[in-house]
């Protein structure tokens, strides 16, 4: 008889435990709930408030609709051949201050490749121009490829490749003589030119396409 009453009070103690354990996982079940939830509420709030500051803009007016379209209509502009679109190029690259004169080798533009491309509802001239060579000051490349890259100046003109290097440019001046003077009768020699320092200049490579009206 003590036995069994032995064998009662441990059941008992063990059902107690398992009960208590069954409603901790409960309690544990429903925390990890409520903070999966308030995780989600937060950036269901975070989402609301983003299109809110873009609900209470204004929509543009008809004025401004008309304005962007005539602008980008201006934009696609027919241009009539491929001199005329490297002319735009170097209006480009001579305002973001790059040196433009042929013989500085600073600015090579080749011949674009001419042809029709469908894009949406209409037929567009492409003027496809192939390893444009651009060199000079970091800040001068730099300045050139933003506005071919944003549109800036041109917005129908398409940056489609590039590839940047350092290049060590050799600085030289001019060798002074001092305190020598030149008597009657002998040969002012010339002066000669020495290497003074270097300085470090980027070279780019780019493919541009440009978009025009048929």
């Amino acid at each position: 008889m003590e036995v069994i009453k032995n064998l009662l009070i441990r059941f008992r103690q063990s059902g107690i435990l398992v009960l208590i354990g069954f409603f901790l996982i409960i309690y544990i079940a429903f925390g990890f709930v409520y903070w999966q939830q308030g995780s989600e509420q937060r950036e269901l709030e975070e989402q609301s408030a983003k299109i809110s500051l873009i609900l209470i803009k204004p929509l543009p007016s008809e004025e401004e609709l008309q304005a962007k379209y005539d602008e980008a209509n201006r934009s696609l502009a027919s241009v009539t051949d491929d001199a005329e679109a490297i002319a735009k190029l170097v209006g480009i690259a001579e305002k973001s201050g790059i040196d433009v004169d042929p013989d500085s080798g600073k600015l090579v533009v080749p011949s674009a490749r001419v042809e029709e491309e469908k894009v949406g509802g209409g037929t567009y001239q492409v003027f496809s121009f192939k390893n444009i060579s651009v060199q000079g000051d970091y800040d001068t490349v730099m300045a050139f490829i933003s506005d071919l890259d944003s549109g800036t100046t041109r917005e129908t003109m398409v940056l489609t490749r590039i590839t940047i290097n350092q290049i060590e440019v050799k600085v030289e001046g001019e060798e002074e003589t001092e305190g020598e003077e030149v008597t009657e009768g002998e040969e002012e020699t010339e002066e000669e030119e020495v290497e003074i320092g270097t300085r470090i200049e980027a070279k780019a490579t780019l493919d541009v396409d440009l978009y025009t009206k048929l």
